[in-house]
């Protein structure tokens, strides 16, 4: 093809330009799928040029090519639909022009001319002529070949990629001119907005798909009451076109076995779970750190590559990749998430050179013959969007698991409860059937002087009854409307009315102030739509499945604890609620709902969940100890090795006043946190106090090489000096346990305006910037190993935080790992009138 000196289209395809424009616009704008699109616009393109063949030619990943689209002229041409190209078939050169400055080809095989345009250097405008060079001969011989004696090559770029090529090839000599080019590059530019479309639409079914899958996924997992761990295993290998998978529940308590949860082909170990196999146990343990591996060949070397005795077991199940994604939830591993894939084969049909050794390509460019490569046993990988979803899985799965096992401990304790309320209730009952007899005896004695008071009282109320009944009349209707408005308004429960259609009629201050808006705002909307009602998990209830909408409904009373209420700027809160019908001559013309914000009442039942365990902890390891050694005793084995009876008992007797300290430390902190323990403040001075503390702690000091030093401060302090000096022994306490021996542990203070600052400070190894803070909270130690063996129970902080702030004051540390700490807190100083 050569272009024509005449600029303009002949009359016939200046009749088909418009609508050739007009019926690709509307290609793209009816059809979103972009194989429709390509083969509509090879068909307008090759009838507008009146050319043999048109064809869409996509590049790859790997730098080779595929024919995605063809049109044909009653076959002048061989069909290359389908037909995949080598890399080498368009050099990166010729590559890079048509990326870059969008090069233009048309192809003279007769003439062996080819004439070029490009885009101005800096500008969107194209070259007003066509640049003619001879072509290179192994061009014109690889045309020469397919049949083709002229061609036009135009490129199609998506957001600065060469995605492919609009090629047109005739098998006679045709001019192209300079109109119809640009008529080819329009449409050319109408296909790149195409491509564009189609990535947004699979970008958008891929995400639809992934977030359909995780819904499913997550109903199994909290599905009641019971959840479905192997329904959501299976759901997850279709998902991720697997062979089979496994789950794998580590047990949290010494007395729980491991969970097992698998589906399809699995690897085979030669006794027990892989789970429990020791090479696998090492390979994770090398990765620690890891939460996720993904393999796409297990035959092949890389960072993650498995030990030969794991890819046997896999290999002998057919498992050729697999993944791996850790299930843990706050920092503690709940077990494994692991889906596996077999081999594929992979099959593509090549036309012209593929391999040089092949006897069949010794002339590639003589010979266009279909070639058929097929690869069997090909490792199938894993694609981002495939780690990813497995990823969030595993999330959901953690979560679930970890409230799972909540949930049991939760309905253990429920059962112990309901048997104590069990034994209380038959209590009240045999108390209740002695107040009765007892009620019995009182009402005989007592009816003959209440049948006297009524009749008595009957006259008085006859003669007064004639006024008060006018008086009431006119109050009642007043005092009632007046009492209700106090009432809605004064709750502190949420309050609010439906009509029959579920609409806002009315509602109390509290509920305005709970939803986050002024009452005038809420009369009139529909309830459902305006709190967005949800389940406990934030999945919104459908309006047939509403607890309230079920009230307005059928009339009977709904209660529900732990759903949520959204407000207007999108927050929620949990929620416990009634909602009961409004009843008029036997039809139900409303409903009133009473709810209340227990977000607060759910953390205080976290706070508390996490108190017992910690103290159950914290009994559970020194009555251990106890009871063994009293076992040792019992058994008599204490007498055939006297040599070990004195260390056993020794250690019972530290554990015994373990327990002793521990008690009375928790002791402490609740008396003096609710004020059970007054404080007996006197006038005292500060100079006696530090050297008490420091006097009573000298032999700890000298039992562990450490050296006390103190400066003490004369200065009147208004407080109780017993409860001080329990804070500085504390503190003293705590540095000497944990200052190597030889250093120095140092009491010192000084007077800051209208307050005395106590500083306690050692040379031990310092504490992490991240406990600074949680260090004064129960039980919380920086080495809790340590701490129990010099008999430490983790609350003497917590005990002098209580001590200070009820005198008034305020306690902290400054500390660096390797430089020691430094204790501080403060106490007002008494100034003498």
């Amino acid at each position: 093809m050569q272009t024509d000196s005449a600029q303009h289209l002949s009359q016939g395809q200046q009749d088909a330009f418009p609508l050739l424009l007009h019926r690709m616009t509307n290609q793209i704008r009816q059809s979103l799928e972009l194989s429709e699109i390509l083969n509509a616009t090879v068909a307008e393109v090759r009838a507008f040029l009146q050319t043999d063949r048109v064809k869409v030619y996509r590049f790859l990943a790997d730098g080779s090519g595929e024919v995605v689209a063809e049109s044909i002229d009653r076959q002048q041409l061989p069909s290359l639909l389908g037909h995949s190209f080598p890399a080498g078939d368009i050099p990166p050169e010729a590559r890079e022009l048509f990326l870059h400055v969008r090069q233009r080809s048309i192809v003279d095989v007769e003439t062996q001319q080819i004439g070029l345009t490009f885009l101005e250097e800096g500008a969107d405008v194209w070259t007003e002529d066509m640049r003619f060079r001879p072509v290179d001969a192994c061009h014109i011989e690889y045309l020469t070949a397919m049949g083709v004696r002229s061609s036009l090559v135009v490129p199609i770029v998506d957001h600065d990629q060469l995605w492919g090529l609009l090629v047109s090839h005739h098998s006679q000599p045709r001019r192209v001119t300079d109109s119809e080019l640009q008529v080819v590059q329009l449409v050319a530019d109408q296909v790149s907005i195409a491509i564009a479309q189609s990535n947004i639409l699979n970008e958008t079914r891929l995400k639809a798909l992934q977030e359909a899958t995780i819904n499913q996924v997550v109903a199994l997992l909290h599905s009641l009451p019971e959840m479905q761990l192997q329904q959501a295993l299976e759901q997850v290998i279709t998902a991720l076109h697997g062979s089979g998978g496994r789950l794998y529940i580590a047990p949290q308590n010494a007395d729980q076995p491991a969970q097992f949860f698998v589906h399809g082909n699995q690897p085979i170990v030669p006794q027990g779970e892989i789970e429990q196999n020791f090479h696998w146990q090492a390979w994770l343990d090398i990765e620690e750190q890891q939460d996720i591996w993904a393999l796409a060949d297990i035959h092949q070397l890389h960072p993650f590559a498995l030990p030969p005795e794991l890819v046997a077991a896999f290999a002998m199940a057919q498992i050729r990749s697999l993944i791996i994604v850790r299930l843990h939830y706050r920092q503690k591993t709940l077990g494994y998430l692991s889906v596996f894939r077999g081999a594929i084969d992979v099959q593509r049909i090549w036309a012209g050179r593929v391999d040089q050794n092949d006897l069949r390509q010794v002339r590639p460019n003589l010979s266009f013959e279909t070639w058929c490569q097929s690869k069997r046993d090909q490792a199938n990988p894993w694609t981002p969007l495939d780690v990813q979803l497995i990823q969030i899985l595993g999330g959901h799965f953690a979560v679930a698991i970890y409230q799972r096992g909540l949930y049991q401990r939760v309905r253990s304790l429920n059962t112990s409860l309901k048997r104590d309320i069990q034994m209380q209730k038959q209590a009240e009952i045999r108390i209740s059937a002695l107040n009765t007899e007892l009620e019995l005896r009182v009402r005989e004695r007592t009816d003959e002087l209440q049948q006297t008071n009524a009749e008595l009282l009957l006259q008085i109320a006859q003669r007064e009854q004639v006024l008060q009944e006018q008086r009431q009349a006119e109050a009642s209707l007043a005092r009632l409307s007046h009492q209700n408005e106090l009432i809605l308004n004064s709750a502190g429960d949420g309050i609010y009315g439906l009509d029959s259609q579920g609409r806002i009629t009315f509602a109390n201050p509290a509920a305005a102030r709970m939803l986050n808006c002024e009452v005038r705002e809420l009369i009139g909307q529909g309830m459902h739509t305006y709190l967005n009602y949800a389940q406990a998990d934030g999945t919104l209830y459908l309006l047939s499945e509403s607890p309230i909408y079920i009230t307005l409904s059928n009339g009977t009373v709904q209660s529900r604890t732990g759903d949520l209420f959204h407000r207007h700027n999108g927050s929620s809160f949990p929620v416990e609620f009634v909602s009961s019908p409004i009843r008029e001559e036997g039809k139900i013309v409303g409903a009133v709902v009473i709810f209340k914000d227990i977000t607060e009442r759910q953390i205080v039942e976290q706070m508390k969940d996490e108190f017992v365990s910690i103290v159950s902890h914290e009994l559970r390891t020194p009555l251990t100890s106890i009871r063994s050694t009293l076992g040792l005793v019992a058994s008599g084995w204490l007498d055939s090795h006297p040599e070990k009876s004195q260390r056993m008992l020794e250690i019972a007797y530290s554990n015994t006043n373990r327990l002793v300290r521990l008690i009375n430390d928790i002791l402490d902190i609740e008396r003096i946190k609710f004020g059970k323990v007054t404080m007996e403040k006197k006038f005292c001075n500060a100079d006696d106090i530090m050297t008490q503390s420091v006097d009573a702690m000298r032999a700890m000091a000298e039992k562990a090489d450490i050296i006390l030093s103190v400066v003490p401060i004369a200065a009147h302090l208004w407080a109780d000096p017993d409860r001080l000096i329990q804070t500085l022994t504390n503190l003293l306490n705590n540095a000497i346990k944990f200052s190597p021996a030889h250093s120095i542990v140092q009491l010192t203070a000084e007077i800051c305006t209208d307050q005395i600052l106590f500083c306690v400070k050692d040379q031990g190894t310092g504490i992490p910037s991240d406990k600074l803070e949680a260090i004064f909270d129960r039980f919380q130690q920086v080495d809790a190993s340590n701490s129990r063996s010099q008999g430490g129970t983790g609350l003497g902080l917590t005990i002098c935080r209580e001590i200070v702030q009820q005198h008034g004051g305020k306690i902290w540390v400054e500390s660096q790992l390797g430089s020691g700490s430094s204790f501080y807190f403060t106490l007002p100083i008494h100034i003498d009138s």
